[in-house]
């Protein structure tokens, strides 16, 4: 760890106007259970999205949202509709969330090309009248710097705007959270393209959190994350540093350098692969040597 901050230092200030201070994480559900952070490292308030996994009960992610609610965070749970069985375990599950005054919640398609159930899309489960009745609020949904491997962008951004009318016509604050990407130049033109199609859409930039670039790879390649994992490959040189751990450092100097002025609200969400303490502990020393302004106001 001290090795990365040493070159976040050597860096000092590159990237301190570029990102807001709203910083977000991702969980399972079962490690919502030992989720404890140190305030100076993720300060009460901040969002904590918890996943939605086939095959996984969804009592699991209900109890979670709940546990994190009562740690004085926002619990935002994932929805991926290719994961119901049916359309009353997702009203179920909608209406248990809502029944612990959980105020937000991303909406998703899911990956299983083929699923058991009736849904298969965020904009189903956006327009489902349950959605109306329920506590929620804040509808994230999904976006992807690099594309996504199976779906063409044209059809990616009607999708998009579909789910972005259906949020106003439901009264709901609209948020993109993207994929996690390694191409600094790459994220700073998809996050500038939809606040320039988007005026004031929040845009929650995916980062992967601090991990072995052997790990990142594999997840990436798990996820779907293609076109940059070409940029990580191209910085590993020798064994130190195929094992030793990356941040996203770099990621967010280069975006700072492509998107120096950005023109809408431009927040940070971690994935937190090497463990949610080693990327927290990361975040908390990358404030304190890069952004000095963000702790002082």
């Amino acid at each position: 760890m001290n090795d990365m901050r040493q070159e976040l230092i050597q860096t000092r200030g590159s990237a301190a106007f570029a990102f807001d201070a709203e910083v977000s994480i991702e969980l399972a559900p079962a490690q919502a259970r030992t989720f404890a952070p140190q305030a100076d490292c993720f300060p009460l308030g901040s969002r904590v999205f918890l996943t939605h996994l086939p095959g996984k009960p969804e009592a699991l992610q209900i109890e979670a949202a709940r546990r994190i609610k009562e740690l004085g965070f926002v619990p935002v749970p994932h929805l991926g509709a290719r994961n119901f069985n049916s359309e009353r375990d997702y009203v179920d599950l909608v209406t248990a969330h809502s029944r612990n005054g959980i105020s937000e919640a991303l909406f998703l398609g899911g990956n299983p090309a083929l699923f058991p159930g009736p849904l298969g899309e965020a904009t189903q489960l956006l327009a489902h009248p349950v959605v109306k009745d329920s506590t929620i609020q804040t509808a994230f949904v999904a976006g992807y710097p690099e594309g996504h491997p199976s779906i063409v962008e044209a059809v990616l951004t009607d999708a998009l705007r579909r789910k972005l009318d259906i949020c106003a016509e439901r009264s709901l604050e609209a948020r993109i959270v993207s994929q996690f990407a390694f191409d600094g130049d790459m994220i700073a033109a998809w996050a500038s393209t939809l606040h320039a199609a988007h005026p004031g859409l929040p845009v929650h930039v995916g980062l992967a959190g601090v991990t072995s670039l052997t790990k990142l790879i594999r997840f990436a390649m798990m996820c779907g994350v293609g076109p940059s994992i070409a940029a990580l490959r191209r910085s590993a040189s020798g064994l130190f540093n195929i094992v030793a751990d990356r941040s996203p450092a770099e990621i967010l100097q280069t975006m700072a350098a492509s998107y120096p002025a950005p023109t809408g609200p431009l927040h940070l969400h971690f994935f937190p692969f090497g463990g949610w303490e080693k990327t927290l502990a990361w975040f908390s020393d990358y404030r304190e040597a890069c952004w000095p302004q963000v702790n002082e106001r």
